[in-house]
Order: C-alpha cells, then sequence, then structure tokens
C-alpha cells in the first residue's frame, strides 16, 4: 500500500476507536449516574404533594390514557400546570 493510503487508514481506525470509546464512557456513566440518584433519593422528594385536581377530569386524563395507548401505558404523576 501507499504511504498515503496507509497513514489515511491508521487515523480512521484511531479516530473511530476514539469515538466508540467516549461514546461508550458516557453510556456507562449515565447510566451509573441514574442508579446512583434512583437509589438515594427518597421518593417523597421525587413526589410532591398531589394538586387538587377534579375527579371527573383525572377519569378524563385516565380514559383518554387507556384509549390511546390501548391499556399499556401507565399514568405516574398528574400535576396541575400554574
Amino acid at each position: 500500500m501507499e504511504p498515503t493510503i496507509s497513514s489515511a487508514l491508521s487515523l480512521l481506525l484511531i479516530g473511530m476507536i476514539t469515538v466508540f470509546l467516549v461514546l461508550f464512557l458516557v453510556v456507562v456513566t449515565g447510566n451509573l449516574l441514574i442508579r446512583l440518584v434512583n437509589r438515594f433519593v427518597s421518593e417523597e422528594l421525587a413526589q410532591p404533594s398531589p394538586a387538587s385536581i377534579e375527579p371527573n377530569k383525572l377519569a378524563a386524563i385516565t380514559a383518554a390514557i387507556e384509549t390511546i395507548t390501548q391499556g399499556k401505558g401507565k399514568i405516574k404523576k398528574v400535576e396541575k400546570v400554574k
């Protein structure tokens, strides 16, 4: 092979390996951070006290979610927008 093609291929390989390693580190540290936060943050801090939403509005929201997701959706939290 010519020296220019050989050096180009080696630079390509080094660059692709570097990008792969950086993305791998981002994914691993992100997952680690998510697990640590989920373990040490209590549920009481994560969920504020429920706002007073009228029962008929809550029933309409629940029915809409069940219809759209065909029963597969799960409502975790409903907040009132200020």
